[in-house]
């Protein structure tokens, strides 16, 4: 049975082998993170590949300074946008959740999740974390809060508060197009069509370049009201803004409505 015996001689020298490896990366992981400098550079390079939309090198990086500094709620932050841009929400929510715990006062983390819960649509956790970000004294954007927690309210089908959110975040910062945005689909929703086009004018007004959603949704209350010539002029408009994602529904209602010149535009896939 000598051949047993050298197997098991090998098995022991491989063993050692990777544990002394494996003791040796640890002594490097270990004499690294004795650095502050060495941390502060591995979350700046996991922000900086997070921005160039490099996730998989932001992530690697992010990792990197958890294993040397593992109670970090700011590293938390960036690991849960990470995670959340990576296509995976649960993960992102938990390591949000944990970036709350060690600071309960990280408002730009409540609005993280809020914004993830809104995708989910979880509508209640969502309000609850714009609901704690706007009452953040230190927070210096409320009026993105109000305005989201209309939003989620306006899903939920309360019509009522997602209105008064709405204004509430036009109250504060009487320049913000999304609020008014939200708030003209809210009317389309009443069925005011004309009181949503107004604010959509207003949006548009405020932010002329690059932002096609009120552009379309003017088109179809345009639609509701048989203006089908100005409904018309705000989908092409809608069409020509780059990369937005009413482009491709915009098209199918330039179609609908047989507008001039349709069939000189670009089909959809």
């Amino acid at each position: 049975m000598q051949w047993k015996e050298n197997w098991r001689r090998r098995g022991e020298v491989l063993m050692a082998v990777i544990l002394v490896a494996g003791s040796a990366s640890e002594l490097r992981a270990k004499n690294l993170c004795r650095k502050p400098d060495y941390i502060r550079a591995m979350k700046e390079q996991a922000v900086v590949y997070y921005r160039n939309g490099n996730y998989v090198e932001a992530l690697k990086s992010a990792k990197n300074a958890e294993v040397c500094h593992p109670k970090d709620a700011e590293l938390y932050y960036w690991l849960g946008l990470i995670y959340y841009q990576k296509g995976k929400s649960y993960e992102a929510i938990d390591y949000l959740k944990q970036a709350l715990k060690i600071d309960k006062n990280f408002y730009e983390a409540n609005m993280a999740l809020g914004v993830i819960y809104l995708g989910l649509e979880r509508w209640d956790e969502a309000i609850a974390e714009f609901k704690s970000a706007a009452d953040n004294d230190y927070f210096p954007r409320p009026h993105e809060a109000f305005s989201n927690m209309g939003w989620a309210y306006f899903k939920k089908g309360d019509l009522a508060l997602a209105e008064v959110n709405l204004k509430q975040a036009i109250k504060l910062n009487d320049k913000y197009c999304p609020a008014y945005t939200n708030l003209g689909e809210l009317y389309s929703k009443q069925g005011q069509r004309r009181q949503a086009i107004g604010q959509y004018q207003q949006a548009i007004a405020l932010c002329p370049r690059d932002y096609a959603r009120p552009h379309y949704l003017m088109a179809i209350d345009y639609g509701y009201l048989g203006l089908y010539d100005q409904a018309c002029s705000e989908l092409v408009i809608a069409i020509l803004v780059p990369n937005a994602p009413e482009a491709e529904p915009a098209k199918e209602k330039l179609r609908l409505y047989n507008c001039p010149g349709v069939l000189t535009m670009p089909p959809g896939p």
